[in-house]
């Protein structure tokens, strides 16, 4: 009997040393992602309804203050229309990317590398970064392919402005922009995870894309 008790206090032992390992490690990954939302030393708040970006307060310095002039203005940007290549329907069309819903965009065939969706808006807007999303659902996820590689364009442009290489997996992605000036944005997938590309059931997918930046006066 205490052979057994002495067996069962020491796989317990291990067990709770392993987890507390693992879940010290995911933490971690989390902490050392490039794409993490918000992106590493700045927050989001809020004031009265309007959202700023700002370098997160240091415990440090209780005296530590930012005034609102210093604060850089964010206003989430709803494109006016879109297009894509190709959808597997309209119920996955690429108008579910700004929808704020669990919806997803998905191609009509099992296809991903040189998909490409254009976003359009009503008025030039001053863009800093984009939250990009994969499926959330975790079945949605893991059955799609999935984007390596994104290639960004404005106004027609031929020559990439932005090209970010995304995280496989299903959190909140920062693509950073620096404020440029444009009318529209391309997505041009590049590349994408190996992962399901053998499948003839799989689709390319994309939950959400959110815009952040300021309205330009013209």
């Amino acid at each position: 009997m205490n052979i057994i008790k002495y067996i069962f206090t020491s796989v317990l032992v291990v067990f709770i040393f392993f987890m507390g390992y693992v879940s010290e490690s995911l933490v971690n990954a989390y902490e050392l992602r490039e794409n993490q939302w918000p992106p590493s030393g700045k927050e989001i708040v809020d004031v009265n309804g309007t959202k700023f970006m700002r370098e997160i307060k240091n415990e440090e310095n209780e005296n530590y203050e930012i005034s609102l002039e210093e604060q850089i203005v964010l206003e989430k940007k709803y494109p006016s229309g879109c297009n894509s290549t190709t959808s597997l329907s309209e119920e996955y069309s690429c108008t579910n990317l700004f929808d704020d819903q669990n919806t997803v965009w998905q191609s009509s065939n099992n296809v991903c590398k040189d998909e490409i969706i254009t976003f359009t808006f009503s008025h030039p807007i001053y863009l800093e970064f984009i939250v990009f999303q994969n499926p959330v659902n975790t079945a949605v996820f893991q059955e799609s392919i999935i984007v390596n590689t994104l290639g960004l364009t404005s106004d027609n442009s031929s020559n990439y402005f932005v090209s970010k290489q995304l995280e496989y997996d299903n959190l909140s992605q920062w693509i950073d922009i620096n404020a440029e000036i444009i009318y529209d944005v391309t997505f041009k997938i590049v590349s994408n995870f190996p992962k399901n590309i053998d499948s003839q059931e799989s689709r390319c997918a994309i939950q959400e894309v959110t815009f952040y930046g300021r309205s330009i006066n013209r």
